[in-house]
């Protein structure tokens, strides 16, 4: 049994393909015997296969206090909608982590955890899984200046990209010195029996994978896109595969179009199921960090349409592995999936380039990759 105490800290309030990295980094720490408790914002019933212990488990959303003045901005926009200072607080003074780990979903959203860990002398390092500018204006240098001081307080604050970390510098107006790059770990299997698959009746089947919220998404645009004659009438299927805020939005906006070249799906935990009948996933989305569905796919031999953003371009190269939407509207969008569907006998190929390129760009176990750094700062 180890002495060392780490402590995992996540600001998202769902379990997600952002989850992935730490829970898996937790599981591994605990089989090689450390003492590990984390702090969630969702129930402990998620993670108990792994935490097994309920002492282990802090539950953020309990005397949940409002954020300091300073970030009030923070809170309206509900990027900040909890400080748990107080839990936080007993366990720093009862146990006194060796390693706190905050994973946040977006660049601002642990800020409160990273205050209570540098006014309590406690050593943090940070995982952003996305940033985004969209509400970069409504902060003003007070804020600004303040998130810059706690990442530098961090032992080391890990980006999923590259293009994540130089918007992040570019929000916080200053390059960030204690910083580096990991990776969102590939965990599932991959059956032997998958292969490209055959067109069925002639149609071609692309599949959408992910939550289904439209402003992080964009499978609105999508819409946009092929509520146009061209696709409505050419043989080309999309598949919606996940659960979310907006599955009745995006059924009405399809009906309203007339479009019946669609289907949802529930969350498919088999990729296996979904790569069996897909010949390519599409991605319109309006922000991401490094995302594991397209991971996910690259590894299962598939090409993707993408918009960049976040980590996109750095996985997927135009009419190599992929198409790229150079903005995530739906003009650009549409000239990406034209580009497509002109290459469309190439889509095997260009999966199997996917294959190839994955392998290169991304570590074969990002898991370890990841926990060997932290291990070492123990």
């Amino acid at each position: 049994m180890h002495n060392k105490y780490i402590l995992y800290l996540s600001t998202n309030t769902i379990w997600g393909g952002s989850e992935v990295l730490w829970s898996q980094s937790a599981r591994q720490f605990i089989k090689k015997g450390y003492r590990v408790k984390a702090g969630l914002r969702y129930s402990f019933g998620i993670v108990k296969n792994f935490l097994e212990k309920q002492e282990n488990f802090l539950d953020l959303s309990l005397k949940a206090q409002q954020p300091p003045i300073l970030f009030r901005i923070l809170k309206k926009l509900r990027l900040i909608t909890f400080s748990a200072k107080n839990l936080l607080l007993d366990d720093f003074k009862k146990n006194k982590p060796d390693l706190v780990i905050i994973s946040q979903g977006n660049n601002i959203e642990g800020a409160s955890l990273m205050r209570d860990c540098t006014l309590h002398n406690i050593p943090f390092i940070t995982i952003t899984q996305l940033v985004t500018l969209d509400f970069w204006p409504a902060l003003q240098d007070e804020q600004i200046n303040e998130i810059r001081e706690l990442y530098n307080h961090a032992k080391c604050n890990y980006f999923v990209s590259q293009k994540t970390l130089l918007l992040h510098e570019q929000m916080i107006g200053a390059p960030l010195s204690n910083s580096a790059l990991i990776y969102n770990p590939f965990i599932k299997i991959i059956p032997q029996d998958i292969k490209y698959p055959l067109n069925k009746n002639g149609f071609y089947k692309v599949a959408l994978i992910g939550r289904m919220e439209t402003f992080h998404k964009g499978y609105d645009l999508l819409i946009d896109v092929i509520k146009n004659e061209k696709w409505k009438n050419r043989p080309i299927h999309f598949s919606f595969f996940g659960n979310g805020p907006h599955v009745g939005l995006l059924k009405r906006l399809i009906s309203k179009n007339g479009i019946v070249n669609v289907s949802f799906h529930s969350h498919e935990d088999n990729l296996g199921e979904i790569w069996k009948e897909h010949q390519m996933l599409i991605m319109p989305s309006r922000m991401e960090g490094q995302s594991l569905s397209l991971i996910e796919a690259m590894r299962f031999s598939r090409a993707a349409i993408v918009t960049d953003v976040g980590g996109t371009s750095e996985l997927i190269e135009d009419g190599l592995n992929g198409f790229i939407a150079p903005y995530p509207i739906a003009e650009f969008i549409d000239a990406a999936m034209e580009r497509a569907w002109n290459k469309r006998d190439e889509w095997e190929q260009l999966g199997l380039n996917a294959e190839k390129s994955i392998m290169i760009k991304h570590p074969a176990d990002a898991l370890a990759y990841f926990n060997d750094k932290v291990e070492a700062m123990l």
